[in-house]
Protein backbone atom coordinates (compact mmCIF):
# COMPACT_ATOMS: atom_id res chain seq x y z
CA UNK A 1 0.00 0.00 0.00
CA UNK A 2 1.39 3.41 -0.96
CA UNK A 3 2.03 6.11 1.62
CA UNK A 4 -0.46 8.27 -0.24
CA UNK A 5 -3.34 5.98 0.67
CA UNK A 6 -2.60 6.47 4.36
CA UNK A 7 -3.87 10.05 4.04
CA UNK A 8 -7.21 8.93 2.68
CA UNK A 9 -10.09 8.38 5.07
CA UNK A 10 -11.54 5.19 3.62
CA UNK A 11 -14.85 5.50 5.41
CA UNK A 12 -15.35 9.10 4.27
CA UNK A 13 -14.64 8.33 0.62
CA UNK A 14 -16.55 5.05 0.54
CA UNK A 15 -19.59 6.56 2.26
CA UNK A 16 -19.90 9.34 -0.32
CA UNK A 17 -22.84 9.33 -2.73
CA UNK A 18 -22.58 9.16 -6.52
CA UNK A 19 -24.89 8.89 -9.52
CA UNK A 20 -25.67 6.47 -12.31
CA UNK A 21 -27.77 8.22 -14.95
CA UNK A 22 -30.67 9.66 -12.93
CA UNK A 23 -30.18 7.56 -9.78
CA UNK A 24 -28.23 8.56 -6.66
CA UNK A 25 -26.36 5.74 -4.87
CA UNK A 26 -25.80 6.39 -1.15
CA UNK A 27 -22.31 4.85 -0.91
CA UNK A 28 -19.67 3.21 -3.06
CA UNK A 29 -20.31 -0.47 -2.22
CA UNK A 30 -22.10 -2.60 -4.82
CA UNK A 31 -23.19 -6.23 -4.47
CA UNK A 32 -21.82 -7.82 -7.62
CA UNK A 33 -24.20 -10.15 -9.49
CA UNK A 34 -23.63 -13.80 -8.61
CA UNK A 35 -25.54 -17.02 -9.31
CA UNK A 36 -26.05 -17.68 -5.60
CA UNK A 37 -29.70 -16.67 -5.14
CA UNK A 38 -31.37 -20.12 -5.21
CA UNK A 39 -34.54 -19.17 -7.11
CA UNK A 40 -37.39 -21.65 -7.46
CA UNK A 41 -37.18 -24.46 -10.02
CA UNK A 42 -39.45 -22.54 -12.39
CA UNK A 43 -37.19 -19.45 -12.29
CA UNK A 44 -38.95 -17.16 -9.80
CA UNK A 45 -37.36 -15.51 -6.75
CA UNK A 46 -37.66 -17.75 -3.68
CA UNK A 47 -37.85 -16.81 -0.02
CA UNK A 48 -34.14 -17.59 0.12
CA UNK A 49 -33.50 -15.24 -2.82
CA UNK A 50 -35.21 -12.42 -0.95
CA UNK A 51 -33.51 -13.25 2.36
CA UNK A 52 -30.06 -13.25 0.76
CA UNK A 53 -30.62 -9.86 -0.85
CA UNK A 54 -32.23 -8.17 2.14
CA UNK A 55 -29.41 -9.40 4.37
CA UNK A 56 -26.91 -7.60 2.11
CA UNK A 57 -29.14 -4.53 1.98
CA UNK A 58 -29.17 -4.43 5.78
CA UNK A 59 -25.42 -4.99 5.70
CA UNK A 60 -24.87 -1.57 4.18
CA UNK A 61 -24.34 -2.06 0.43
CA UNK A 62 -25.45 1.02 -1.50
CA UNK A 63 -26.58 -0.90 -4.58
CA UNK A 64 -27.47 -4.55 -5.22
CA UNK A 65 -27.24 -6.18 -8.65
CA UNK A 66 -29.15 -9.43 -9.16
CA UNK A 67 -27.19 -12.17 -10.96
CA UNK A 68 -27.83 -15.75 -12.00
CA UNK A 69 -30.51 -14.63 -14.44
CA UNK A 70 -31.52 -15.31 -18.02
CA UNK A 71 -33.38 -13.01 -20.41
CA UNK A 72 -34.27 -15.26 -23.37
CA UNK A 73 -35.90 -18.65 -23.88
CA UNK A 74 -32.90 -19.88 -25.87
CA UNK A 75 -30.58 -18.75 -23.08
CA UNK A 76 -32.63 -20.67 -20.55
CA UNK A 77 -32.49 -23.81 -22.71
CA UNK A 78 -28.68 -23.71 -23.03
CA UNK A 79 -27.89 -22.74 -19.43
CA UNK A 80 -25.02 -24.80 -17.94
CA UNK A 81 -26.55 -24.67 -14.45
CA UNK A 82 -30.01 -24.43 -12.93
CA UNK A 83 -32.10 -22.89 -11.54
CA UNK A 84 -31.85 -19.39 -12.94
CA UNK A 85 -34.02 -16.36 -12.31
CA UNK A 86 -36.01 -15.71 -15.47
CA UNK A 87 -36.92 -12.49 -17.30
CA UNK A 88 -38.10 -14.14 -20.51
CA UNK A 89 -41.84 -14.14 -19.83
CA UNK A 90 -44.36 -11.72 -18.33
CA UNK A 91 -45.51 -14.36 -15.85
CA UNK A 92 -42.34 -13.77 -13.83
CA UNK A 93 -43.04 -10.06 -13.21
CA UNK A 94 -45.15 -10.47 -10.01
CA UNK A 95 -42.48 -12.58 -8.30
CA UNK A 96 -39.76 -10.18 -9.35
CA UNK A 97 -41.78 -7.25 -8.02
CA UNK A 98 -42.15 -8.96 -4.63
CA UNK A 99 -38.36 -9.30 -4.45
CA UNK A 100 -37.76 -5.69 -5.52
CA UNK A 101 -40.22 -4.38 -2.95
CA UNK A 102 -38.52 -6.36 -0.18
CA UNK A 103 -35.14 -4.78 -0.98
CA UNK A 104 -36.65 -1.31 -1.36
CA UNK A 105 -37.99 -1.60 2.18
CA UNK A 106 -34.36 -1.06 3.28
CA UNK A 107 -33.87 2.01 1.09
CA UNK A 108 -31.47 0.27 -1.30
CA UNK A 109 -31.83 0.29 -5.11
CA UNK A 110 -31.82 -2.99 -7.01
CA UNK A 111 -30.55 -3.58 -10.55
CA UNK A 112 -31.22 -6.61 -12.73
CA UNK A 113 -28.43 -8.17 -14.73
CA UNK A 114 -30.02 -8.90 -18.10
CA UNK A 115 -28.23 -11.94 -19.43
CA UNK A 116 -29.24 -12.95 -22.97
CA UNK A 117 -27.19 -16.05 -23.82
CA UNK A 118 -24.24 -18.16 -22.71
CA UNK A 119 -22.35 -18.20 -26.01
CA UNK A 120 -19.51 -20.73 -26.05
CA UNK A 121 -20.26 -21.59 -22.42
CA UNK A 122 -23.74 -22.83 -23.29
CA UNK A 123 -24.83 -26.46 -23.42
CA UNK A 124 -26.12 -27.70 -26.80
CA UNK A 125 -29.17 -29.92 -26.98
CA UNK A 126 -30.97 -32.07 -29.51
CA UNK A 127 -31.53 -29.92 -32.58
CA UNK A 128 -30.00 -26.92 -30.80
CA UNK A 129 -26.43 -25.67 -31.06
CA UNK A 130 -24.68 -22.98 -29.06
CA UNK A 131 -23.94 -19.69 -30.81
CA UNK A 132 -21.16 -17.12 -30.58
CA UNK A 133 -19.49 -14.48 -32.73
CA UNK A 134 -17.23 -17.15 -34.24
CA UNK A 135 -16.81 -20.93 -33.83
CA UNK A 136 -14.20 -20.92 -31.06
CA UNK A 137 -14.67 -23.19 -28.02
CA UNK A 138 -13.48 -22.50 -24.47
CA UNK A 139 -10.63 -24.45 -22.90
CA UNK A 140 -10.50 -24.42 -19.08
CA UNK A 141 -7.52 -26.15 -17.51
CA UNK A 142 -4.56 -25.85 -15.16
CA UNK A 143 -2.52 -23.76 -14.64
CA UNK A 144 -5.06 -21.04 -15.48
CA UNK A 145 -7.53 -21.96 -12.73
CA UNK A 146 -8.10 -19.99 -9.51
CA UNK A 147 -6.97 -21.22 -6.11
CA UNK A 148 -8.95 -24.21 -4.88
CA UNK A 149 -10.46 -25.10 -8.26
CA UNK A 150 -9.52 -28.24 -10.17
CA UNK A 151 -10.73 -29.65 -13.49
CA UNK A 152 -9.04 -33.03 -13.92
CA UNK A 153 -7.76 -33.24 -17.47
CA UNK A 154 -9.23 -29.83 -18.23
CA UNK A 155 -12.43 -29.19 -20.13
CA UNK A 156 -13.16 -27.95 -23.64
CA UNK A 157 -16.66 -26.77 -24.44
CA UNK A 158 -18.49 -27.81 -27.63
CA UNK A 159 -17.63 -25.56 -30.55
CA UNK A 160 -20.36 -22.95 -31.04
CA UNK A 161 -21.77 -22.00 -34.42
CA UNK A 162 -21.37 -18.50 -35.82
CA UNK A 163 -24.54 -16.63 -34.90
CA UNK A 164 -26.40 -15.18 -37.88
CA UNK A 165 -27.62 -11.61 -38.40
CA UNK A 166 -31.20 -12.79 -38.02
CA UNK A 167 -30.39 -14.52 -34.74
CA UNK A 168 -28.61 -11.40 -33.47
CA UNK A 169 -31.75 -9.35 -34.06
CA UNK A 170 -33.83 -12.01 -32.31
CA UNK A 171 -31.56 -11.87 -29.24
CA UNK A 172 -31.65 -8.07 -29.28
CA UNK A 173 -35.45 -7.96 -29.38
CA UNK A 174 -35.75 -10.51 -26.56
CA UNK A 175 -33.20 -8.58 -24.51
CA UNK A 176 -35.17 -5.34 -24.86
CA UNK A 177 -38.35 -7.19 -23.82
CA UNK A 178 -36.56 -8.53 -20.72
CA UNK A 179 -35.41 -5.02 -19.81
CA UNK A 180 -38.99 -3.79 -19.97
CA UNK A 181 -40.10 -6.62 -17.68
CA UNK A 182 -37.41 -5.63 -15.19
CA UNK A 183 -38.57 -2.03 -15.33
CA UNK A 184 -42.21 -3.09 -14.91
CA UNK A 185 -41.21 -5.12 -11.83
CA UNK A 186 -39.71 -2.00 -10.25
CA UNK A 187 -35.98 -2.58 -10.74
CA UNK A 188 -34.10 0.70 -10.45
CA UNK A 189 -31.81 -0.09 -13.38
CA UNK A 190 -30.40 -2.89 -15.52
CA UNK A 191 -27.01 -4.23 -16.50
CA UNK A 192 -26.26 -6.08 -19.73
CA UNK A 193 -24.00 -9.08 -19.08
CA UNK A 194 -21.24 -8.87 -21.71
CA UNK A 195 -18.36 -10.55 -19.89
CA UNK A 196 -16.30 -13.77 -19.70
CA UNK A 197 -16.94 -15.90 -22.83
CA UNK A 198 -20.68 -15.31 -23.02
CA UNK A 199 -22.44 -14.19 -26.20
CA UNK A 200 -21.90 -10.42 -26.23
CA UNK A 201 -18.29 -10.67 -25.06
CA UNK A 202 -17.39 -13.01 -27.91
CA UNK A 203 -17.68 -10.05 -30.29
CA UNK A 204 -15.23 -7.73 -28.53
CA UNK A 205 -11.86 -9.44 -29.05
CA UNK A 206 -10.27 -10.50 -32.36
CA UNK A 207 -9.32 -13.70 -30.55
CA UNK A 208 -12.96 -14.80 -30.51
CA UNK A 209 -14.38 -12.75 -33.40
CA UNK A 210 -13.19 -13.70 -36.88
CA UNK A 211 -16.22 -12.42 -38.75
CA UNK A 212 -15.95 -10.73 -42.13
CA UNK A 213 -19.34 -8.99 -41.99
CA UNK A 214 -20.34 -5.72 -40.30
CA UNK A 215 -19.92 -7.36 -36.86
CA UNK A 216 -16.22 -8.24 -37.25
CA UNK A 217 -12.89 -6.62 -38.02
CA UNK A 218 -12.65 -3.06 -36.73
CA UNK A 219 -13.35 -2.02 -33.14
CA UNK A 220 -16.47 -0.21 -34.34
CA UNK A 221 -17.76 -3.39 -35.98
CA UNK A 222 -16.97 -5.52 -32.94
CA UNK A 223 -18.94 -3.06 -30.83
CA UNK A 224 -21.95 -3.05 -33.15
CA UNK A 225 -24.05 -5.84 -31.61
CA UNK A 226 -23.92 -4.37 -28.11
CA UNK A 227 -24.21 -0.78 -29.38
CA UNK A 228 -27.35 -1.67 -31.32
CA UNK A 229 -28.82 -3.31 -28.23
CA UNK A 230 -28.10 -0.33 -25.97
CA UNK A 231 -29.65 2.02 -28.56
CA UNK A 232 -32.79 -0.14 -28.71
CA UNK A 233 -33.02 -0.23 -24.91
CA UNK A 234 -32.59 3.53 -24.59
CA UNK A 235 -35.39 4.08 -27.11
CA UNK A 236 -37.72 2.24 -24.72
CA UNK A 237 -36.59 3.33 -21.24
CA UNK A 238 -35.56 6.95 -21.87
CA UNK A 239 -32.37 8.83 -20.94
CA UNK A 240 -32.52 8.69 -17.13
CA UNK A 241 -33.10 4.99 -16.44
CA UNK A 242 -29.77 3.39 -15.46
CA UNK A 243 -28.38 1.07 -18.14
CA UNK A 244 -24.97 -0.45 -17.44
CA UNK A 245 -22.65 -2.97 -19.08
CA UNK A 246 -20.55 -5.65 -17.39
CA UNK A 247 -17.55 -6.62 -19.47
CA UNK A 248 -14.21 -8.39 -19.29
CA UNK A 249 -11.45 -5.90 -20.09
CA UNK A 250 -8.35 -8.04 -20.65
CA UNK A 251 -8.02 -11.52 -22.18
CA UNK A 252 -4.76 -12.19 -20.31
CA UNK A 253 -3.82 -14.69 -23.02
CA UNK A 254 -0.86 -14.67 -25.45
CA UNK A 255 -3.14 -14.32 -28.47
CA UNK A 256 -5.67 -12.14 -26.67
CA UNK A 257 -6.66 -8.50 -26.52
CA UNK A 258 -5.52 -6.09 -23.84
CA UNK A 259 -7.43 -3.32 -22.06
CA UNK A 260 -6.70 -0.71 -24.75
CA UNK A 261 -8.54 -2.81 -27.32
CA UNK A 262 -11.55 -3.41 -25.07
CA UNK A 263 -11.69 0.27 -24.13
CA UNK A 264 -11.65 1.26 -27.80
CA UNK A 265 -14.61 -1.04 -28.44
CA UNK A 266 -16.52 0.60 -25.62
CA UNK A 267 -15.98 4.11 -27.00
CA UNK A 268 -18.48 3.16 -29.71
CA UNK A 269 -20.95 1.56 -27.29
CA UNK A 270 -21.12 4.39 -24.73
CA UNK A 271 -22.32 6.79 -27.42
CA UNK A 272 -25.66 4.98 -27.27
CA UNK A 273 -26.20 5.82 -23.59
CA UNK A 274 -24.24 3.55 -21.23
CA UNK A 275 -24.69 4.67 -17.63
CA UNK A 276 -21.73 2.74 -16.21
CA UNK A 277 -19.24 0.01 -17.04
CA UNK A 278 -18.56 -2.78 -14.56
CA UNK A 279 -14.96 -3.86 -15.18
CA UNK A 280 -14.09 -7.52 -14.73
CA UNK A 281 -10.78 -9.17 -15.49
CA UNK A 282 -9.97 -12.07 -17.83
CA UNK A 283 -12.34 -14.89 -18.83
CA UNK A 284 -12.89 -18.63 -18.42
CA UNK A 285 -9.57 -19.43 -20.11
CA UNK A 286 -7.65 -17.18 -17.71
CA UNK A 287 -9.64 -17.67 -14.52
CA UNK A 288 -6.62 -17.26 -12.28
CA UNK A 289 -6.69 -13.57 -13.24
CA UNK A 290 -10.49 -13.40 -13.06
CA UNK A 291 -10.63 -14.67 -9.46
CA UNK A 292 -7.40 -13.56 -7.77
CA UNK A 293 -6.54 -14.18 -4.13
CA UNK A 294 -5.50 -10.60 -3.37
CA UNK A 295 -7.02 -7.15 -3.68
CA UNK A 296 -6.19 -4.68 -6.43
CA UNK A 297 -4.93 -6.75 -9.33
CA UNK A 298 -6.96 -4.76 -11.84
CA UNK A 299 -5.24 -1.60 -10.63
CA UNK A 300 -1.88 -3.35 -10.90
CA UNK A 301 -2.73 -4.29 -14.50
CA UNK A 302 -3.68 -0.60 -15.18
CA UNK A 303 -7.07 -1.66 -16.58
CA UNK A 304 -9.27 0.96 -14.87
CA UNK A 305 -6.61 3.60 -15.54
CA UNK A 306 -6.74 2.82 -19.26
CA UNK A 307 -10.55 2.79 -19.34
CA UNK A 308 -10.62 6.15 -17.58
CA UNK A 309 -8.29 7.56 -20.22
CA UNK A 310 -10.55 6.37 -23.05
CA UNK A 311 -13.85 7.07 -21.26
CA UNK A 312 -13.33 10.02 -18.91
CA UNK A 313 -17.01 10.64 -18.14
CA UNK A 314 -18.46 7.15 -17.69
CA UNK A 315 -18.79 5.77 -14.14
CA UNK A 316 -16.58 2.69 -13.63
CA UNK A 317 -17.29 -0.16 -11.22
CA UNK A 318 -14.18 -2.00 -10.09
CA UNK A 319 -14.00 -5.67 -9.10
CA UNK A 320 -11.52 -7.49 -6.85
CA UNK A 321 -10.58 -4.30 -5.01
CA UNK A 322 -12.06 -4.93 -1.60
CA UNK A 323 -9.26 -3.63 0.66
CA UNK A 324 -10.89 -0.42 1.96
CA UNK A 325 -7.92 1.93 1.83
CA UNK A 326 -7.02 0.75 -1.66
CA UNK A 327 -10.60 1.09 -2.87
CA UNK A 328 -10.88 4.59 -1.45
CA UNK A 329 -7.64 5.63 -3.13
CA UNK A 330 -8.86 4.29 -6.49
CA UNK A 331 -11.95 6.48 -6.15
CA UNK A 332 -9.90 9.49 -5.05
CA UNK A 333 -7.62 9.00 -8.06
CA UNK A 334 -10.62 8.91 -10.40
CA UNK A 335 -10.14 5.31 -11.55
CA UNK A 336 -13.34 3.98 -9.99
CA UNK A 337 -16.76 5.21 -8.91
CA UNK A 338 -18.20 2.06 -7.37
CA UNK A 339 -16.56 -0.93 -5.67
CA UNK A 340 -18.07 -4.30 -6.53
CA UNK A 341 -18.09 -6.96 -3.83
CA UNK A 342 -18.76 -10.62 -4.57
CA UNK A 343 -17.04 -13.32 -2.50
CA UNK A 344 -16.41 -10.85 0.34
CA UNK A 345 -20.15 -10.26 0.73
CA UNK A 346 -20.71 -14.01 0.94
CA UNK A 347 -18.23 -14.25 3.81
CA UNK A 348 -19.46 -11.10 5.56
CA UNK A 349 -22.71 -9.39 4.50
CA UNK A 350 -21.98 -6.67 7.10
CA UNK A 351 -18.70 -5.73 5.40
CA UNK A 352 -19.94 -2.30 4.17
CA UNK A 353 -21.32 -1.34 7.58
CA UNK A 354 -18.13 -2.41 9.32
CA UNK A 355 -15.95 -0.40 6.93
CA UNK A 356 -18.13 2.69 7.02
CA UNK A 357 -18.37 2.56 10.82
CA UNK A 358 -14.62 2.14 11.29
CA UNK A 359 -14.91 -1.44 12.57
CA UNK A 360 -12.52 -3.15 10.17
CA UNK A 361 -11.13 -5.33 12.95
CA UNK A 362 -14.51 -7.09 13.07
CA UNK A 363 -14.57 -8.02 9.37
CA UNK A 364 -14.86 -11.70 8.49
CA UNK A 365 -12.43 -11.72 5.57
CA UNK A 366 -12.87 -14.05 2.59
CA UNK A 367 -9.95 -16.50 2.46
CA UNK A 368 -10.30 -17.16 -1.31
CA UNK A 369 -10.47 -20.91 -0.87
CA UNK A 370 -13.26 -20.69 -3.49
CA UNK A 371 -15.46 -23.41 -2.05
CA UNK A 372 -18.34 -21.20 -3.23
CA UNK A 373 -17.06 -21.44 -6.81
CA UNK A 374 -16.68 -25.22 -6.60
CA UNK A 375 -20.29 -25.45 -5.50
CA UNK A 376 -21.42 -23.31 -8.41
CA UNK A 377 -19.43 -25.34 -10.95
CA UNK A 378 -20.90 -28.58 -9.56
CA UNK A 379 -24.43 -27.11 -9.54
CA UNK A 380 -24.69 -27.44 -5.77
CA UNK A 381 -26.41 -24.68 -3.71
CA UNK A 382 -23.73 -22.11 -2.97
CA UNK A 383 -22.53 -21.78 0.63
CA UNK A 384 -19.54 -20.11 2.29
CA UNK A 385 -17.42 -22.22 4.65
CA UNK A 386 -16.54 -19.05 6.60
CA UNK A 387 -20.17 -17.97 6.99
CA UNK A 388 -22.55 -20.85 7.83
CA UNK A 389 -25.55 -18.54 7.46
CA UNK A 390 -24.79 -17.83 3.79
CA UNK A 391 -27.29 -19.63 1.57
CA UNK A 392 -29.52 -20.41 4.56
CA UNK A 393 -30.69 -16.90 5.44
CA UNK A 394 -34.36 -17.79 4.92
CA UNK A 395 -34.22 -21.02 6.92
CA UNK A 396 -32.47 -19.30 9.81
CA UNK A 397 -35.24 -16.70 9.79
CA UNK A 398 -37.84 -19.43 10.15
CA UNK A 399 -38.63 -20.55 6.60
CA UNK A 400 -39.22 -24.28 6.25
CA UNK A 401 -36.52 -26.44 4.67
CA UNK A 402 -37.44 -29.69 2.93
CA UNK A 403 -36.21 -33.01 4.33
CA UNK A 404 -34.38 -33.66 1.06
CA UNK A 405 -32.45 -30.42 1.46
CA UNK A 406 -31.43 -31.29 5.01
CA UNK A 407 -30.33 -34.81 4.03
CA UNK A 408 -28.39 -33.59 1.02
CA UNK A 409 -26.42 -30.92 2.89
CA UNK A 410 -23.70 -33.19 4.40
CA UNK A 411 -23.34 -35.06 1.09
CA UNK A 412 -22.81 -31.77 -0.74
CA UNK A 413 -20.25 -30.68 1.86
CA UNK A 414 -18.28 -33.93 1.40
CA UNK A 415 -18.28 -33.59 -2.41
CA UNK A 416 -17.12 -29.96 -2.27
CA UNK A 417 -14.34 -30.83 0.17
CA UNK A 418 -13.16 -33.66 -2.10
CA UNK A 419 -13.30 -31.38 -5.16
CA UNK A 420 -11.00 -28.96 -3.36
CA UNK A 421 -8.41 -31.51 -2.22
CA UNK A 422 -5.07 -30.88 -3.97
CA UNK A 423 -3.91 -34.48 -3.50
CA UNK A 424 -7.15 -36.09 -4.62
CA UNK A 425 -7.63 -33.76 -7.57
CA UNK A 426 -3.96 -34.04 -8.48
CA UNK A 427 -4.37 -37.81 -8.78
CA UNK A 428 -7.57 -37.37 -10.79
CA UNK A 429 -5.77 -34.97 -13.11
CA UNK A 430 -2.93 -37.46 -13.72
CA UNK A 431 -5.40 -40.22 -14.51
CA UNK A 432 -7.41 -37.99 -16.84
CA UNK A 433 -4.31 -36.82 -18.69
CA UNK A 434 -3.03 -40.39 -19.01
CA UNK A 435 -6.35 -41.46 -20.52
CA UNK A 436 -6.31 -38.57 -22.99
CA UNK A 437 -2.75 -39.44 -24.03
CA UNK A 438 -3.76 -43.08 -24.51
CA UNK A 439 -6.81 -42.12 -26.54
CA UNK A 440 -4.71 -39.81 -28.72
CA UNK A 441 -2.45 -42.74 -29.73
CA UNK A 442 -5.35 -44.86 -30.93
Amino acid sequence: MSTETSTVSASKVLSSSWKIDGLTIKNRFVLSPMAVLQPTKDGSPSEQTIAFLTTRAKGGAGLLIVGGTVATESGYAEAPFQPLMRFDNDRFIPGLKKMVDAVHAYGVPLFAQIFPAFGAMGVPGEGRTTRAASPKPVRMAAPRLPHGMYIPGGRTTPTPEEITREELLEVQNETVAAVLRAKAAGFDGIEIGAHMRYLYSSFFSPRTNWRSDEYGGSAENRARFLADTIRAIRAEVGPDYPVGVRMSVNDHLPDGQGPEGFAEVMTYVVKEGVGYIALTDANYESMDDNLPSSSGQMLAHSEPQIFRKYLPNVPLLLSNTYEPQQAAQAIEDGYADGIMLARQLLADPEFPNKVLQGQQEKINWCDHDNSCLRRLILNVPVRCHLNPAMGREAALAGAEESLATKLKRPVDAFVIAAAGSPSLMGLADKLANAKMAKDAKK
